[in-house]
């Protein structure tokens, strides 16, 4: 079912970007799974929930997590491609993870083997030092924030959406 979240980004985005489905909802927003028109291909789009955006602080907490993230460009942090706004939307893109986040597979599989724990522990270990030396604490790193990538098994902190960055102003 298409919501009206949806058509209307939809039409924020036409000729930019096509929406295909709904692929995560959380407190502050809805992420949708997207095709990039120009460059043929998928992107994640992370839609600030509209009730929320129609309030300036909600709309300016959610642009700064996406200038944080924007800050950070390490292989296992997923990247900010661009930020926008139109009306009452804001949304950011990012590409597109295949794969599923590290809840997902522990409530598929059961725990992790111990050499994936390691591995694991080094690739978000090095994320997070990487964006703290740049002043920047992620303060939200759960496994519904840490995906899997499935080609290639390789572990991405996500959502900056609690972070504090390098003036110490708390982003959501």
């Amino acid at each position: 079912m298409t919501d009206s979240y949806f058509l209307e980004l939809q039409a924020a985005l036409a000729g930019r970007f096509s929406l295909e489905r709904e692929i995560g909802r959380g407190g502050m927003g809805i992420v949708y799974l997207a095709r990039d028109v120009a460059l043929e291909r998928a992107v994640a789009i992370k839609l600030l929930a509209p009730s929320l955006g129609a309030r300036e602080d909600m709309r300016q907490r959610f642009l700064r997590e996406a200038r944080i993230a924007a800050q950070c460009f390490h292989p296992n942090i997923v990247p900010i491609h661009a930020v926008d706004e139109s009306g009452p939307l804001a949304w950011f893109i990012m590409p597109y993870v295949r794969g599923e986040t590290l809840a997902e597979r522990v409530r598929r599989l059961g725990p992790l083997a111990a050499e994936d724990v390691r591995r694991l522990g080094r690739e978000i270990g090095w994320a997070l030092a990487y964006a703290h030396q740049r002043g920047v604490a992620h303060r939200d790193v759960k496994p519904e924030n840490v995906l899997i990538e499935a080609s290639s098994g390789r572990f991405l902190i996500a959502d900056f959406g609690i972070a504090v960055g390098g003036d110490g102003v708390v982003s959501s």
